[in-house]
């Protein structure tokens, strides 16, 4: 049996002698290219947590309301 390596170095001699290649060898010629490269970005998990009390008033006033009277 193959390696993944072993394919790869075949599927490139193919091409190289100028033989046309499938889908399925480009995506495994893909793989193989990506995998060499240095990554650049990093996978994050977040999360969102709806307000449970929906009347709540989430803004507070920074001072306190002062009456104004006629």
């Amino acid at each position: 049996m193959a390696t993944i390596k072993e394919v790869y170095d075949l599927i490139k001699e193919k091409q190289n002698k100028g033989e046309k290649i499938g889908m399925l060898q480009q995506a495994i010629v893909d793989a193989i290219e990506n995998e060499n490269t240095e990554k650049t970005t990093k996978e994050v998990d977040v999360s969102f947590v709806k307000n449970k009390d929906e009347n709540q008033n989430t803004r507070q006033p920074t001072q306190d309301q002062v009456k104004q009277e006629k």
